[in-house]
């Protein structure tokens, strides 16, 4: 009977091992204790998470290994922090932003995960400005914007969207293509020519249609969030 009995246990185990084939994070978002090998030491002063508030969206030093969803993460406050839980197969450590899902939005700035001799990935990231306005600035106008908009001397529709001049060529000014709304109606994406221009087909008898010019509805999402938060600098 002792024998069946041990038998019977060694049987449940082996069970509930093979069982378990999926990753567990804790709330915080870390991950699991499987193969760490590293702890990452933050430097650096990030600006503007207040503007990220009440949204779905989150600054944090993150570990990424072959897609875009983040393997470990830990929210940023705004100066020097220590984020354990690296395993082997991160690839690449961000300042970034990542929306609930834990995908990543934009890099703000980034560091190959070498391990240091101390045992540390250290990642010194300087003063960054993590705001949300900042993160659309690279995300949505650096990325897929400024080659019309001001990058070559010329600004289509006359709108600048270079880092020095979006901000006031966007947020409660009349738009030259229709001129009973704004560019950008703080708090009203739906009636902000900006984000109708890139979510919908509002631009298709214009020179350019603008909903192909952004593919990854993650920034797509971004600037309907932005507008909607108010659309602060």
């Amino acid at each position: 009977m002792r024998v069946d009995y041990l038998i019977l246990s060694s049987v449940l185990a082996v069970a509930a091992v093979a069982c378990d084939d999926g990753k567990i994070y804790d709330d915080a978002g870390t991950g699991g204790d499987d193969g760490v090998t590293s702890t990452v030491r933050f430097t650096g002063e990030v600006t503007g998470l207040d503007s990220w508030s009440g949204s779905d969206y989150t600054v944090v030093v993150a570990g990424f290994a072959d897609s875009d969803y983040a393997e470990v993460s830990k929210p940023v406050t705004g100066g020097d922090m220590e984020m354990g839980g690296v395993t082997d197969d991160v690839t690449s450590v961000e300042l970034c932003v990542i929306n609930r899902l834990r995908k990543r939005v934009v890099t703000l700035a980034s560091t190959e995960p070498v391990k240091a001799s101390d045992g540390y990935i250290h990642f010194d990231a300087g003063k960054v400005d993590g705001g949300m306005y900042g993160a659309v600035q690279t995300s949505v106008f650096d990325a897929a914007c400024v080659q019309c908009h001001g990058g070559s001397n010329h600004a289509a529709a006359s709108l600048n969207l270079v880092a020095s001049e979006s901000y006031d060529a966007l947020v409660n000014k009349e738009s030259v293509k229709s001129p009973d709304m704004m560019r950008v109606s703080p708090g009203n994406a739906q009636e902000s020519v900006l984000w109708r221009a890139l979510a919908t087909d509002m631009s298709d008898d214009w020179a350019y249609r603008h909903q192909t010019i952004i593919s990854n509805t993650t920034s797509v999402d971004l600037v309907k969030a932005w507008i909607d938060a108010g659309a602060k600098k």
